[in-house]
Protein backbone atom coordinates (compact mmCIF):
# COMPACT_ATOMS: atom_id res chain seq x y z
CA UNK A 1 0.00 0.00 0.00
CA UNK A 2 2.83 2.57 1.32
CA UNK A 3 4.80 1.77 -2.16
CA UNK A 4 2.12 1.87 -4.07
CA UNK A 5 1.53 5.14 -2.84
CA UNK A 6 4.90 6.30 -2.98
CA UNK A 7 5.12 5.55 -6.79
CA UNK A 8 2.02 7.44 -6.78
CA UNK A 9 3.91 10.57 -4.86
CA UNK A 10 7.03 10.42 -7.36
CA UNK A 11 4.37 10.30 -10.79
CA UNK A 12 2.86 13.50 -9.32
CA UNK A 13 5.74 15.40 -7.89
CA UNK A 14 7.58 18.21 -10.30
CA UNK A 15 10.05 19.19 -7.88
CA UNK A 16 13.40 16.82 -8.52
CA UNK A 17 14.61 17.33 -4.40
CA UNK A 18 11.10 15.90 -2.91
CA UNK A 19 10.71 13.40 -6.14
CA UNK A 20 14.09 11.61 -5.48
CA UNK A 21 13.89 11.72 -1.24
CA UNK A 22 10.27 9.56 -2.20
CA UNK A 23 11.85 7.66 -4.82
CA UNK A 24 14.45 6.47 -2.94
CA UNK A 25 12.19 4.98 0.04
CA UNK A 26 10.36 3.03 -2.63
CA UNK A 27 13.04 1.70 -4.12
CA UNK A 28 14.40 0.71 -0.94
CA UNK A 29 11.00 -1.04 -0.67
CA UNK A 30 10.74 1.02 2.95
CA UNK A 31 7.32 0.76 3.71
CA UNK A 32 7.04 2.24 7.55
CA UNK A 33 9.35 5.69 6.08
CA UNK A 34 6.69 5.90 3.47
CA UNK A 35 3.63 5.69 6.01
CA UNK A 36 5.08 8.24 7.71
CA UNK A 37 5.51 10.68 4.84
CA UNK A 38 2.37 10.03 3.32
CA UNK A 39 -0.47 8.56 5.76
CA UNK A 40 -1.36 11.86 7.28
CA UNK A 41 -2.00 15.28 5.22
CA UNK A 42 -1.31 19.00 6.77
CA UNK A 43 -4.76 20.32 8.29
CA UNK A 44 -5.94 23.09 6.12
CA UNK A 45 -7.62 25.47 8.84
CA UNK A 46 -8.15 29.08 9.17
CA UNK A 47 -4.14 29.68 9.53
CA UNK A 48 -4.07 27.78 5.99
CA UNK A 49 -1.10 25.60 6.14
CA UNK A 50 2.26 25.67 8.19
CA UNK A 51 4.66 22.94 8.27
CA UNK A 52 8.39 22.34 7.47
CA UNK A 53 9.07 21.83 4.20
CA UNK A 54 10.21 18.37 2.83
CA UNK A 55 8.75 15.56 1.25
CA UNK A 56 5.73 13.83 1.03
CA UNK A 57 1.72 14.92 2.70
CA UNK A 58 3.11 15.98 6.02
CA UNK A 59 5.28 18.43 4.95
CA UNK A 60 5.24 21.86 2.66
CA UNK A 61 6.40 21.75 -0.81
CA UNK A 62 5.59 22.20 -4.36
CA UNK A 63 3.05 19.07 -4.97
CA UNK A 64 1.32 19.78 -1.70
CA UNK A 65 0.58 23.52 -2.57
CA UNK A 66 -0.36 22.53 -6.24
CA UNK A 67 -3.32 20.50 -4.72
CA UNK A 68 -4.03 23.26 -2.04
CA UNK A 69 -4.26 25.72 -4.48
CA UNK A 70 -6.18 22.90 -7.09
CA UNK A 71 -9.19 22.75 -4.19
CA UNK A 72 -8.70 26.53 -3.32
CA UNK A 73 -9.48 27.84 -6.80
CA UNK A 74 -12.46 24.69 -7.34
CA UNK A 75 -13.68 26.21 -4.10
CA UNK A 76 -14.07 29.62 -5.28
CA UNK A 77 -15.28 28.83 -8.38
CA UNK A 78 -18.29 27.03 -6.69
CA UNK A 79 -18.89 30.25 -4.27
CA UNK A 80 -18.82 33.19 -6.88
CA UNK A 81 -18.94 31.70 -10.56
CA UNK A 82 -15.98 30.74 -13.17
CA UNK A 83 -16.39 34.40 -14.57
CA UNK A 84 -16.65 36.11 -11.16
CA UNK A 85 -13.33 34.57 -10.24
CA UNK A 86 -11.69 34.92 -13.39
CA UNK A 87 -12.62 38.35 -13.56
CA UNK A 88 -11.90 39.54 -9.86
CA UNK A 89 -8.61 37.45 -9.75
CA UNK A 90 -6.22 36.57 -7.17
CA UNK A 91 -3.15 37.85 -5.14
CA UNK A 92 -0.15 36.36 -4.58
CA UNK A 93 2.65 37.53 -1.94
CA UNK A 94 6.17 35.49 -0.71
CA UNK A 95 8.77 35.72 1.76
CA UNK A 96 11.67 34.69 1.56
CA UNK A 97 12.34 31.23 3.08
CA UNK A 98 13.81 28.55 1.39
CA UNK A 99 15.07 24.59 2.26
CA UNK A 100 16.64 22.72 -0.01
CA UNK A 101 15.57 22.50 -3.73
CA UNK A 102 11.98 24.18 -1.67
CA UNK A 103 11.08 28.42 -1.44
CA UNK A 104 8.39 30.48 -1.24
CA UNK A 105 8.83 32.06 -4.74
CA UNK A 106 8.23 28.60 -6.11
CA UNK A 107 5.54 28.02 -4.10
CA UNK A 108 3.95 31.42 -4.92
CA UNK A 109 4.42 30.56 -8.79
CA UNK A 110 3.07 27.07 -8.50
CA UNK A 111 -0.05 29.02 -6.99
CA UNK A 112 -0.35 31.19 -9.90
CA UNK A 113 0.35 28.65 -12.60
CA UNK A 114 -2.72 27.02 -11.33
CA UNK A 115 -5.01 29.93 -11.62
CA UNK A 116 -3.68 30.66 -14.58
CA UNK A 117 -4.20 27.82 -16.09
CA UNK A 118 -8.32 28.50 -14.95
CA UNK A 119 -7.95 31.49 -17.25
CA UNK A 120 -8.14 33.79 -13.49
CA UNK A 121 -6.32 36.94 -13.35
CA UNK A 122 -2.96 36.90 -11.04
CA UNK A 123 -1.63 39.65 -9.13
CA UNK A 124 1.58 38.33 -8.34
CA UNK A 125 4.08 40.81 -6.37
CA UNK A 126 7.40 40.86 -8.22
CA UNK A 127 9.45 40.83 -4.75
CA UNK A 128 9.04 39.42 -1.27
CA UNK A 129 6.42 41.50 0.55
CA UNK A 130 5.34 42.36 4.10
CA UNK A 131 1.98 39.87 4.68
CA UNK A 132 -0.20 42.87 5.26
CA UNK A 133 0.23 43.71 1.24
CA UNK A 134 -1.73 40.64 0.62
CA UNK A 135 -4.81 41.48 2.32
CA UNK A 136 -4.53 45.13 1.25
CA UNK A 137 -4.31 44.29 -2.03
CA UNK A 138 -7.38 42.18 -1.70
CA UNK A 139 -9.06 44.87 -0.96
CA UNK A 140 -7.52 47.20 -3.11
CA UNK A 141 -8.14 45.49 -5.96
CA UNK A 142 -11.40 43.79 -4.91
CA UNK A 143 -9.85 39.91 -5.65
CA UNK A 144 -11.66 37.09 -4.52
CA UNK A 145 -8.82 35.58 -2.63
CA UNK A 146 -5.49 36.54 -1.61
CA UNK A 147 -2.69 34.14 -0.33
CA UNK A 148 0.37 34.84 1.33
CA UNK A 149 3.38 32.24 1.50
CA UNK A 150 4.71 32.26 4.69
CA UNK A 151 5.67 30.33 8.01
CA UNK A 152 5.59 33.64 10.01
CA UNK A 153 7.80 33.47 13.24
CA UNK A 154 7.84 29.68 12.72
CA UNK A 155 11.59 28.05 12.39
CA UNK A 156 13.15 28.99 8.95
CA UNK A 157 12.60 25.49 7.72
CA UNK A 158 9.35 25.86 8.14
CA UNK A 159 6.60 27.59 5.23
CA UNK A 160 3.16 28.32 5.36
CA UNK A 161 0.11 29.51 3.27
CA UNK A 162 -2.03 31.95 4.94
CA UNK A 163 -5.50 32.51 2.89
CA UNK A 164 -7.61 35.64 2.83
CA UNK A 165 -10.71 35.64 1.63
CA UNK A 166 -12.29 38.52 -0.73
CA UNK A 167 -13.12 40.59 2.82
CA UNK A 168 -9.04 40.82 2.99
CA UNK A 169 -9.75 38.80 6.26
CA UNK A 170 -8.17 35.08 6.88
CA UNK A 171 -11.14 32.71 6.29
CA UNK A 172 -13.02 31.30 9.11
CA UNK A 173 -15.19 28.13 9.70
CA UNK A 174 -16.81 26.72 7.74
CA UNK A 175 -14.90 28.16 4.88
CA UNK A 176 -11.80 26.25 5.94
CA UNK A 177 -13.74 22.59 6.50
CA UNK A 178 -15.05 23.64 3.27
CA UNK A 179 -11.38 24.56 1.55
CA UNK A 180 -10.17 21.43 2.54
CA UNK A 181 -12.69 19.08 1.17
CA UNK A 182 -12.31 20.67 -1.82
CA UNK A 183 -8.31 19.62 -1.70
CA UNK A 184 -9.35 16.27 -1.18
CA UNK A 185 -11.12 16.23 -4.06
CA UNK A 186 -8.50 17.25 -6.27
CA UNK A 187 -5.29 15.61 -5.40
CA UNK A 188 -4.28 14.55 -8.83
CA UNK A 189 -2.55 17.53 -10.65
CA UNK A 190 -4.78 19.33 -13.56
CA UNK A 191 -2.00 19.34 -15.67
CA UNK A 192 1.86 19.42 -15.68
CA UNK A 193 2.41 23.16 -14.72
CA UNK A 194 5.33 25.24 -15.89
CA UNK A 195 6.48 28.11 -14.00
CA UNK A 196 9.25 29.07 -16.36
CA UNK A 197 7.36 32.50 -17.54
CA UNK A 198 4.84 32.29 -15.35
CA UNK A 199 5.51 36.28 -14.61
CA UNK A 200 4.81 37.18 -18.16
CA UNK A 201 1.37 35.29 -17.84
CA UNK A 202 0.94 37.65 -14.12
CA UNK A 203 0.53 41.39 -13.50
CA UNK A 204 3.05 42.92 -11.08
CA UNK A 205 0.88 44.81 -9.01
CA UNK A 206 4.14 46.22 -6.16
CA UNK A 207 4.98 49.27 -7.25
CA UNK A 208 1.18 50.70 -7.20
CA UNK A 209 0.26 48.84 -4.29
CA UNK A 210 3.45 49.71 -2.07
CA UNK A 211 2.37 53.32 -3.24
CA UNK A 212 -1.20 52.72 -2.55
CA UNK A 213 -0.40 51.61 1.19
CA UNK A 214 1.45 54.11 2.02
CA UNK A 215 -0.69 56.88 1.22
CA UNK A 216 -3.23 55.33 2.92
CA UNK A 217 -0.99 56.17 5.97
CA UNK A 218 -1.23 59.98 5.21
CA UNK A 219 -3.78 60.63 7.94
CA UNK A 220 -1.93 58.59 10.41
CA UNK A 221 0.81 61.47 9.74
CA UNK A 222 -0.79 63.96 12.50
CA UNK A 223 2.42 65.80 13.51
CA UNK A 224 4.63 65.87 10.43
CA UNK A 225 6.38 69.13 11.61
CA UNK A 226 7.21 67.73 14.93
CA UNK A 227 8.34 64.42 13.68
CA UNK A 228 11.08 66.69 11.65
CA UNK A 229 12.25 68.54 14.12
CA UNK A 230 15.43 67.26 15.97
CA UNK A 231 14.48 68.51 19.49
CA UNK A 232 11.96 65.78 19.40
CA UNK A 233 13.87 62.83 18.34
CA UNK A 234 13.63 59.51 19.64
CA UNK A 235 16.80 56.97 18.95
CA UNK A 236 14.99 53.99 17.28
CA UNK A 237 17.00 50.65 16.63
CA UNK A 238 14.93 48.60 14.65
CA UNK A 239 15.42 44.67 13.54
CA UNK A 240 13.42 42.46 11.34
CA UNK A 241 14.38 39.55 12.10
CA UNK A 242 15.89 38.16 9.11
CA UNK A 243 12.45 38.59 7.24
CA UNK A 244 10.74 41.19 4.90
CA UNK A 245 10.21 44.19 7.39
CA UNK A 246 13.41 46.72 6.41
CA UNK A 247 12.54 48.43 3.17
CA UNK A 248 8.87 48.74 4.60
CA UNK A 249 9.83 50.31 8.19
CA UNK A 250 12.06 52.13 6.03
CA UNK A 251 9.61 53.94 3.57
CA UNK A 252 7.16 53.95 6.89
CA UNK A 253 9.52 55.93 8.53
CA UNK A 254 10.27 58.21 5.71
CA UNK A 255 6.09 58.74 5.57
CA UNK A 256 6.50 60.23 9.00
CA UNK A 257 9.54 62.65 8.52
CA UNK A 258 10.94 60.97 11.18
CA UNK A 259 14.77 59.80 10.66
CA UNK A 260 16.19 56.90 9.84
CA UNK A 261 16.61 54.05 12.55
CA UNK A 262 19.81 51.56 13.10
CA UNK A 263 19.21 48.38 11.62
CA UNK A 264 20.30 45.76 14.09
CA UNK A 265 22.67 43.56 11.84
CA UNK A 266 22.17 39.58 12.04
CA UNK A 267 19.83 39.05 14.22
CA UNK A 268 18.51 35.58 14.99
CA UNK A 269 14.58 34.45 15.19
CA UNK A 270 15.44 31.41 16.76
CA UNK A 271 16.92 32.59 20.26
CA UNK A 272 13.23 32.35 21.48
CA UNK A 273 13.21 34.92 24.69
CA UNK A 274 16.36 36.34 23.99
CA UNK A 275 16.31 37.03 20.23
CA UNK A 276 16.06 41.07 21.29
CA UNK A 277 19.79 40.39 22.20
CA UNK A 278 21.27 41.90 19.92
CA UNK A 279 18.63 45.01 19.03
CA UNK A 280 19.81 45.76 23.02
CA UNK A 281 23.39 45.73 21.76
CA UNK A 282 22.81 47.76 18.91
CA UNK A 283 20.65 50.17 20.70
CA UNK A 284 23.26 50.45 23.85
CA UNK A 285 25.74 50.99 20.88
CA UNK A 286 23.91 54.02 19.43
CA UNK A 287 22.08 55.61 22.11
CA UNK A 288 18.61 54.00 21.41
CA UNK A 289 16.35 54.72 23.82
CA UNK A 290 13.54 52.67 21.50
CA UNK A 291 13.15 49.19 20.18
CA UNK A 292 11.35 48.22 17.40
CA UNK A 293 10.94 44.54 15.61
CA UNK A 294 8.94 42.77 13.41
CA UNK A 295 8.57 38.99 13.05
CA UNK A 296 10.00 37.88 9.93
CA UNK A 297 6.79 38.37 7.36
CA UNK A 298 6.20 41.68 9.16
CA UNK A 299 2.81 41.35 11.02
CA UNK A 300 3.76 41.20 13.86
CA UNK A 301 5.14 43.79 16.36
CA UNK A 302 7.72 44.03 19.55
CA UNK A 303 8.28 47.02 21.00
CA UNK A 304 11.29 47.57 23.98
CA UNK A 305 11.96 51.50 25.85
CA UNK A 306 14.78 51.99 27.92
CA UNK A 307 13.69 52.71 31.59
CA UNK A 308 15.73 55.66 33.22
CA UNK A 309 17.07 53.21 35.54
CA UNK A 310 19.38 51.22 32.62
CA UNK A 311 16.73 48.70 32.42
CA UNK A 312 14.50 47.56 29.16
CA UNK A 313 11.00 47.15 29.47
CA UNK A 314 9.70 44.78 26.85
CA UNK A 315 6.06 45.35 26.24
CA UNK A 316 3.55 42.91 26.32
CA UNK A 317 0.73 42.93 23.51
CA UNK A 318 -1.84 44.06 26.07
CA UNK A 319 -0.06 46.99 26.46
CA UNK A 320 1.03 48.07 23.35
CA UNK A 321 -2.81 47.63 22.63
CA UNK A 322 -3.15 49.68 25.08
CA UNK A 323 -1.05 52.61 24.40
CA UNK A 324 -2.49 52.56 20.87
CA UNK A 325 -5.92 52.69 21.61
CA UNK A 326 -5.68 55.26 24.24
CA UNK A 327 -3.34 57.39 21.61
CA UNK A 328 -6.18 57.32 19.15
CA UNK A 329 -8.82 58.24 21.07
CA UNK A 330 -7.25 61.08 22.65
CA UNK A 331 -5.73 62.70 19.24
CA UNK A 332 -9.72 62.18 18.36
CA UNK A 333 -10.44 64.15 21.16
CA UNK A 334 -7.89 67.19 19.92
CA UNK A 335 -9.38 67.02 16.80
CA UNK A 336 -12.97 66.99 17.99
CA UNK A 337 -12.95 68.21 21.68
CA UNK A 338 -16.90 68.69 21.09
CA UNK A 339 -17.55 64.87 19.86
CA UNK A 340 -20.36 63.06 21.54
CA UNK A 341 -18.46 60.46 23.56
CA UNK A 342 -21.09 57.95 23.56
CA UNK A 343 -21.01 57.72 20.27
CA UNK A 344 -17.26 56.70 20.24
CA UNK A 345 -16.50 53.14 20.06
CA UNK A 346 -13.12 50.91 20.83
CA UNK A 347 -13.39 47.10 19.76
CA UNK A 348 -10.99 44.47 21.28
CA UNK A 349 -10.98 40.56 21.17
CA UNK A 350 -12.29 38.79 23.86
CA UNK A 351 -8.79 37.44 24.80
CA UNK A 352 -7.36 41.24 25.10
CA UNK A 353 -6.29 43.00 28.52
CA UNK A 354 -9.67 44.70 30.14
CA UNK A 355 -7.20 47.94 30.33
CA UNK A 356 -8.77 49.68 27.56
CA UNK A 357 -12.48 49.05 29.53
CA UNK A 358 -11.00 50.56 32.76
CA UNK A 359 -10.22 53.73 30.63
CA UNK A 360 -13.23 53.99 28.32
CA UNK A 361 -15.30 53.65 31.90
CA UNK A 362 -12.91 56.77 33.23
CA UNK A 363 -13.38 58.53 29.96
CA UNK A 364 -16.87 57.95 29.25
CA UNK A 365 -16.65 55.74 25.61
CA UNK A 366 -17.70 52.77 24.58
CA UNK A 367 -15.95 49.48 24.88
CA UNK A 368 -16.42 46.74 22.87
CA UNK A 369 -15.77 42.77 23.00
CA UNK A 370 -15.33 40.48 19.64
CA UNK A 371 -14.03 37.36 19.02
CA UNK A 372 -10.71 37.17 17.72
CA UNK A 373 -10.06 37.99 14.40
CA UNK A 374 -10.34 41.10 11.87
CA UNK A 375 -13.79 39.98 9.93
CA UNK A 376 -15.05 40.38 13.29
CA UNK A 377 -13.30 43.61 14.03
CA UNK A 378 -14.86 45.15 10.52
CA UNK A 379 -17.87 43.48 11.08
CA UNK A 380 -18.79 45.73 14.63
CA UNK A 381 -16.92 48.52 12.06
CA UNK A 382 -19.79 48.38 9.45
CA UNK A 383 -22.58 48.46 12.01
Amino acid sequence: KWIEAGRQWVAWDVNDGTKTAIQSLVDAGDADALRQKLEKRLDFGTAGLRAAMGAGTVCMNDLVVIQTMQGLVAYLEESYGVEAVQRRGIVLGYDHRQFGTLNSKQFAAYSAAVAVSCGIKVYLYEGVVATPLVPFAVDRLGCVAGIMVTASHNPKADNGYKVYGSNGCQIIPPHDERIAASILNHLAPWQLYDITNIRSQTADPTAELVAAYFDAMTPLVRYPQDNANPLYHVKVAYSAMHGVGHEFTRQSFSKFNLPPYYPVAFPNPEEGQGALHLSFETAAKHGCSLILANDPDADRLAVAELLPTGDWHLFTGNEIGTLLGFWEYTQYMKQHPTADKSKLYVVTSTVSSKMLRAIAHREGFNFVETLTGYIHYISMKKN
